[in-house]
């Protein structure tokens, strides 16, 4: 049972609209109406029974529908579907609900059409968001790991061996582009490790120029350079007992190198202006988006630190490379931007899909991560489809490129037709059989895709 909560202290229009709720379905479930004449009763329901919409007139005899919906915005409860009713002359205090978090209003004398319409379109938002939350729980448990997204046998095979190296106090370093996830996986290292309880120290070798980088990693002592003003503690010195992180270490300078060096064979390090040696015993894992190798070759980096750093290599796989983890990672990433935006999106078209494994992603899961939030607060639908697409992206889903991605899945020789009954056996079951969402997708009218569908899978 669907059950919703009709606030309306007017005895008559609250006895009409309850026979009116009662007779009606949403998605063959019945409506189970609980009624209250005043914001006391109200909260007296919401306290001992599980609601899923709000009904409720503006003006109550001891508050406002306003203030309920501040009240429920703020508790467990925050996200209820509430509909407001006002038979006011001038609509700005429905308006103003609206910002307070009301989802939507009516005008007296009520359209009853209208209103079935309104809370079928407000109950679907809330399905979709149940729905969206049971997706990212059964996400979380079969294919989440720390915040690592995936069931590529690329990424799995990546993972194993993070994990079989987590416990092992081995120095690590991790490759792969820019976006791939590096710092995540080191940060599963970090806490697979016996020094999970200590300090996990970052650094981004490549956000610092040489001097405040020299000083940050092996600390200074007072006066030893300009501003200097007194003793300060490096983040080796910090990572004691833990681990250190250095992202980017292809981008540090050659002399910070041999401090590196010497910290890593001699496990001290030693304050800049400083002669005094400091014993620390830490964890060290770098990763670089950088060739090191070819680095070396070019004299950009010290072989000899290249094979300490590089005792275990764990190469990170570009998103083009995983393929299968783009539905995964667009349902995780979905339900975080539905929350924080209070948008109801649930799928992609087939279309768009095709563009995502077709998009060689240069800035990888984080790229997708920034693109996908955008198209989420502008989306217009709870369906995302190539019009959602920034204009850059756009053109390229009409270049050669993506036509040619298209084309490779197309089979000489077949008919016309056997795509066409294919296409729409695929959007029928993306979609599960949902026909208006379907039509939607291909650009066709619902008429139009019920004959297709009578013509090619009726007396099969």
């Amino acid at each position: 049972m669907i059950q919703i909560l009709l606030i309306e202290d007017n005895p008559s229009q609250r006895k009409a609209l309850e026979e009116f709720l009662e007779n009606k379905k949403y998605n063959g479930v019945s409506f189970d109406i609980y009624s209250a004449p005043d914001g006391e009763t109200a909260r007296a329901i919401l306290k001992e029974k599980s609601i899923d919409l709000i009904l409720s007139d503006l003006m109550l005899p001891d508050c406002t529908a306003i203030d309920l919906i501040e009240e429920v915005r703020s508790s467990v409860q925050h996200a209820l579907p509430f509909l407001i009713l006002t038979g006011e002359p001038s609509i700005e205090s429905a308006i103003e609900a609206i910002r307070k978090g009301a989802n939507d209003y009516l005008l007296k004398p009520v359209d009853l059409t209208l209103l079935q319409k309104k809370i079928e379109a407000m109950l679907e938002t809330l399905q979709l968001r149940r729905e969206n939350q049971n997706l990212k729980l059964r996400l979380e448990e079969n294919f989440t790991i720390k915040g690592i997204i995936g069931n590529s046998s690329i990424l799995q095979d990546v993972l194993n061996k993070a994990k079989q190296l987590a416990p092992v106090d081995i120095t690590v370093l991790l490759e792969g582009e820019s976006g791939t996830g590096k710092e995540l996986i080191a940060n599963l290292i970090h806490e697979g490790s016996q020094r999970s309880k200590q300090l996990f120290v970052k650094v981004n070798c490549g956000a610092l120029t040489k001097t405040i980088l020299e000083s940050e990693l092996f600390g200074s002592i007072k006066g030893s350079y300009t501003g200097a003003d007194r003793d300060r503690k490096g983040y080796f010195e910090s990572a004691h007992g833990g681990s250190i992180f250095l992202d980017e270490i292809g981008e540090m300078d050659m002399e910070s190198q041999v401090r590196l060096l010497r910290v890593i064979e001699a496990r001290e390090v030693t304050r800049i202006g400083s002669t005094k040696a400091i014993p620390i015993d830490l964890r060290i894992i770098t990763a670089t988006n950088k060739n090191l190798l070819e680095e070396v070759e070019k004299g950009n980096f010290r072989e000899d630190l290249y094979y300490r750093l590089s005792v275990v290599k764990l190469k990170l796989p570009a998103l083009r490379e995983r393929g299968g983890d783009i539905p995964l990672l667009f349902n995780y990433f979905v339900v975080q931007f539905n929350d924080k935006y209070n948008k109801s999106v649930s799928n992609m078209s087939p279309e768009l899909l095709s563009f995502f494994n077709a998009y060689p992603w240069p800035g990888n899961v984080r790229e997708f991560f920034n693109l996908l939030e955008g198209m989420v607060v502008l989306a217009t639908d709870d369906i995302l489809s190539i019009k959602d697409l920034p204009v850059e992206l756009q053109n390229f889903s009409k270049s050669k490129k993506f036509l040619s991605y298209l084309e490779k899945q197309i089979i000489p020789g077949f008919l016309f037709s056997d795509y066409e009954k294919s296409i729409i056996d695929i959007n029928l079951k993306f979609f599960q059989n949902n026909r208006q969402k379907t039509a939607k997708s291909l650009g066709i009218a619902e008429r139009t895709l019920y004959r297709k569908i009578k013509e090619y899978f009726t007396n099969q």
